[in-house]
């Protein structure tokens, strides 16, 4: 048979006339016009998405890779919660970076703080607020998702309009089908693949003290079952709830942290970083007072059983013994191993040349 090789693996692989060819050639031609910006997925699977002599109809959505396994259309909220001056601030920010960085997820981060407008911080207007955004948060569309979809849409527009005579019947199948694999790729379910790496949403507090008692706050086991019983009845919103418990028991970690406070409020008011290198007994005085204060209300994660149905992480020493919880599933032990490795002090790295 004459012809160039890819009009023969076409014919051969599609095994029908030309009518049928010439509508997946248009939808080849589609994915080719649009690949050109070349950002809808990583780069190293482009070539997965362009036509070629041996390949003419690409697929219009690469494998996963292992950056965003396990992460797809995922909903999590994790609560940092513990005693003051230990790093929850840092942690939250550093799991939000790792969790968007290595595994494509889309993460907030929730102050409580800022969520204390509405009269005393335990007010059922303060929780409605946060949990309103949550939601929004959570609806919001992924940037990757829409891009993905949006590409689908365009590719299969142009093959169904490329053409203004009546369709072959196989033609009309391959309408059908591409049809078909619209609803596949359905915009509003979060649980489709490949287009949509989770989102992650983090709730702490800068400031301990002020929201103690607020609903999100997850200082006692009443506000923690509270948490939990609320995002478990929101069938629509979807979300697993995690806690993570930072306890700190030695004194070289707390006065670290209390360090990297000062060095923080210094480089904002502009003073010399040589007045925070020093903590001075009255300052370790005042933070052991309101530790004491802080620690006779708070209630810990409950190992008597009481609280074993909800999933915790307990970083203990930051990562000297992290107990965990309930914790099944990729993402979840992706954060545990994370949190066995983060410490807030800074640390001094080697590097070396060695000969052979």
């Amino acid at each position: 048979m004459e012809g160039r090789d890819g009009d023969l693996l076409a014919e051969n692989s599609l095994g029908e006339g030309s009518s049928r060819n010439n509508s997946f050639g248009n939808l080849a031609d589609g994915l080719r016009k649009n690949l050109s910006s070349n950002s809808f997925y990583v780069a190293s699977q482009a070539h997965l998405l362009r036509p070629t002599a041996e390949n003419p109809l690409p697929t219009a959505v690469p494998p996963p890779i292992s950056a965003t396994a396990g992460t797809l259309g995922v909903r999590h909220v994790l609560s940092i919660i513990g005693l003051p001056e230990r790093g929850k601030p840092f942690i939250a920010a550093r799991l939000s970076k790792y969790l968007s960085f290595f595994h494509g997820a889309e993460v907030k981060l929730f102050n409580l703080n800022d969520y204390c407008k509405h009269g005393p911080a335990e007010s059922d207007e303060n929780a409605e607020d946060l949990l309103k955004g949550l939601k929004r948060f959570m609806g919001m569309h992924s940037s990757t998702a829409a891009r993905n979809l949006d590409m689908a849409s365009r590719v299969h527009g142009a093959s169904h309009s490329s053409s203004p005579v009546e369709p072959s019947p196989l033609a009309a199948a391959a309408h059908a089908e591409a049809q078909a694999h619209e609803l596949l790729i359905d915009e509003k379910d979060r649980r489709r693949k490949n287009v949509d790496s989770g989102k992650v949403a983090i709730i702490y507090a800068t400031e301990s003290f002020s929201a103690f008692s607020h609903k999100w706050a997850g200082t006692s086991k009443e506000r923690r079952r509270w948490a939990a019983d609320t995002l478990a009845k929101d069938k629509e919103l979807g979300a697993k709830l995690i806690f993570i418990e930072v306890i700190v028991d030695r004194s070289d970690i707390m006065h670290a942290n209390l360090k990297a406070k000062q060095r923080s409020t210094a480089r904002e008011a502009d003073a010399t970083s040589n007045d925070c290198e020093h903590l001075s007994d009255e300052t370790i005085r005042t933070f052991n007072t309101r530790v004491q204060q802080y620690q006779r209300m708070y209630v810990t994660m409950q190992d008597d059983g009481s609280e074993d149905d909800l999933s915790y992480i307990q970083l203990i020493n930051y990562g000297q013994k992290v107990v965990t919880n309930r914790m099944h599933g990729y993402l979840r032990m992706r954060i545990a191993q994370f949190l066995t490795v983060i410490h807030p002090t800074p640390h001094s790295i080697y590097l070396t040349r060695h000969g052979q």
